[in-house]
């Protein structure tokens, strides 16, 4: 997995943010909406999103992978949010779509693939990158850094993919 350190990433692509001081600029710009409001414009997009135009943060995602059982969280990845990012992607190519996180901890890395695994309040793992980015692209996940920190090591505050097909 490489690592980015550029914001480009909030302009274009979907991403996965979880640190306070990331997700704080974002909501007072007025771009934060619920998942349902999200998932709702499958049905009717709206000509431009809210806020900025530039990125659109997503708030609700990890609430329900906490309470969904793990078979029902991955069949949402797969057949409600990825469409949704498909979909967002083809309309506001120029757009950030941000999932809002409250915590690194909930994320972990499978070596072997660079997997993104999203570890549940049970313990036990959603397969996150393979059903929200598609499998395919576990080689085209970004880890993002905070560019502005000081130090040789930056901490981590999120991933990234640029496009899925």
């Amino acid at each position: 997995m490489r690592d980015m350190t550029a914001t480009s990433w909030l302009y274009q692509g979907s991403s996965v943010v979880f640190t306070k001081a990331t997700l704080g600029p974002l909501i007072t710009k007025n771009n934060m909406i619920s998942l349902r409001q999200a998932l709702s414009w499958l049905n009717a997009w709206p000509e431009s999103p809210d806020g900025d135009g530039k990125t659109v943060l997503v708030a609700g995602l990890e609430v329900c992978l906490d309470m969904m059982d793990v078979a029902d969280a991955e069949k949402l990845l797969r057949q409600r949010i990825k469409p949704f990012i498909l979909e967002f992607q083809s309309r506001w190519d120029q757009c950030g779509l941000i999932f809002g996180f409250s915590q690194m901890e909930k994320f972990k890395i499978n070596a072997a693939d660079d997997e993104v695994m999203f570890q549940r309040k049970d313990r036990s793992q959603v397969r996150f990158s393979r059903y929200l980015w598609d499998g395919s692209s576990t080689l085209e996940i970004w880890c993002l850094k905070d560019g502005e920190a000081s130090g040789s090591t930056k901490p981590v505050i999120g991933y990234h993919v640029r496009r899925i097909s």
